[in-house]
């Protein structure tokens, strides 16, 4: 019985991470899931901004950094000319991308910039849900090294910044910010099944007790 309790809470803490979430957050997804690249194979990720409602965001600039031992500097780069998000009057708040967006930080040869810089609300357009695409970023492999792709978003990296509320505002890491969290928020569906498999688990142990 004992065991059953405490599947059930983890089941309980599982489900309410899944509800809970920060102010804002940033997601990655990405096609390879695992194993060794061929000359020529494509890895494409996309990473999605969550606003969670807010609409206070003046700058963000978070960055992917990338194996280059595989994929060399090459990459394509497609980002939207805007990201409509949160209604504002007769409007809505717009994310557009800044110079660096898309770019290797001057330097470096495995971190990709994603800019983005507010603007005035924009009079019309589709709906934002609050969830938007910053960018996909297309790889093709240019060394058959036998080594895994390697991607990480982050946000507190050099040349990474973090702006909300007025102009003017300072500009903390992305990391030091308590109400932002990366990749770490689990998709619903997943959690339910994760929390279903403990209480599971749990049913199965009280019956051998």
């Amino acid at each position: 019985m004992r065991l059953l309790i405490t599947n059930v809470l983890a089941t309980a803490l599982v489900l309410f991470g899944a509800a809970s979430a920060s102010a804002y957050a940033v997601q990655m997804t990405t096609t390879h899931v695992g194993g060794a690249l061929d000359v020529g194979d494509t890895v494409e990720l996309s990473v999605f901004l969550d606003t969670e409602g807010q609409s206070d965001i003046q700058l963000l600039s978070v960055s992917v950094l990338f194996n280059n031992a595989v994929f060399g500097a090459g990459y394509a780069f497609d980002s939207p000319t805007y990201m409509l998000y949160v209604p504002v009057g007769r409007g809505y708040n717009v994310l557009q991308p800044a110079a660096q967006n898309g770019n290797l930080r001057v330097g470096t040869t495995d971190q990709i910039l994603l800019d983005w810089t507010n603007s005035d609300p924009l009079p019309s357009g589709n709906a934002g849900s609050g969830i938007a695409r910053m960018a996909t970023i297309t790889f093709t492999v240019a060394n058959a090294t036998g080594n895994p792709a390697a991607f990480s978003l982050i946000t507190d990296g050099p040349g990474n910044v973090f702006q909300t509320g007025p102009p003017g505002n300072a500009f903390p890491a992305l990391g030091s910010s308590g109400d932002f969290i990366v990749n770490t928020v689990p998709e619903p569906t997943t959690a339910v099944l994760v929390g279903l498999g403990l209480l599971g688990l749990g049913v199965a142990g009280w019956r051998r007790e």
